[in-house]
């Protein structure tokens, strides 16, 4: 009797804040799909898998099954619109930009480590199994226990539009970052072996080359995301730094 009463006041008295019934239920369909958990799932399995066939090309060139860097592409897309979908769901759920807190920010990062892969280093397999897996550990990391995965409303700062310029921007960078790192600690592997197996100079400076790109537009991004911040810090407290 009390909860029904309560919820009468709820109707009754807080009708302009209290969500709809269709988004009630589309958060509970949301919480039950727990798509980025699965999706954590799906980038360690096949980082993993990616990784071992890439190597196997690396160092036997001879074994090279057709069309397989256009399968793993397929694939990884598949999971990225996946991403994307989850991410979009969030933003309509609450009502701003998905990376308002920690939880968000890791599948954000995770979300722009495949976008770099998907989009700027799609033909290459090592690449794209170091996006993978630089957003697998994100992702991970985003579902240990003490990282709330709640939908919250905005601390009042944060209540801004530059919250979806500033932080997008900023925040991307490191999804780069993360993918030069991995593709930086695969190239000291090969420098390893590569006095017993010459080839491996020429696949290392297109790895290089590939690092060079990432570690390029992650630098762009991190630095016209600092300067945007300082805008917005100005306008929140009227001062840049």
């Amino acid at each position: 009797n009390f909860i029904d009463m309560i919820a009468l006041y709820q109707d009754k008295i807080g009708s302009d804040v209290k969500p709809s019934k269709s988004k009630i239920y589309a958060e509970i369909m949301f919480n039950k799909i727990d798509i980025f958990f699965k999706l954590t799932i799906a980038y360690m399995i096949l980082g993993l898998v990616m990784l071992v066939v890439a190597f196997i090309i690396i160092f036997k060139p001879e074994f090279k099954p057709k069309k397989t860097t256009t399968i793993f592409f397929i694939i990884l897309a598949t999971l990225f619109a996946l991403h994307t979908f989850g991410m979009g769901y969030r933003w309509v759920l609450s009502g701003h930009a998905p990376w308002s807190n920690i939880y968000e920010t890791l599948v954000y990062i995770s979300w722009s480590a495949v976008f770099a892969s998907v989009i700027f280093f799609r033909k290459s397999l090592l690449a794209l199994s170091a996006g993978v897996i630089i957003a697998g550990i994100f992702m991970f990391t985003a579902h240990l226990t003490d990282v709330d995965p709640q939908i919250t409303t905005l601390v009042p700062v944060l209540k801004s539009y530059w919250l979806t310029i500033h932080v997008s921007i900023l925040t991307a960078s490191y999804g780069f970052f993360g993918l030069s790192a991995i593709l930086g600690f695969l190239t000291l592997i090969m420098f390893i072996f590569r006095d017993k197996k010459p080839h491996l100079n020429d696949i290392i400076k297109h790895v290089s080359a590939i690092n060079e790109i990432s570690l390029i537009i992650g630098l762009a991004a991190i630095t016209v995301g600092n300067f945007l911040g300082g805008v917005w810090a100005n306008e929140s407290w009227g001062r840049y730094w």
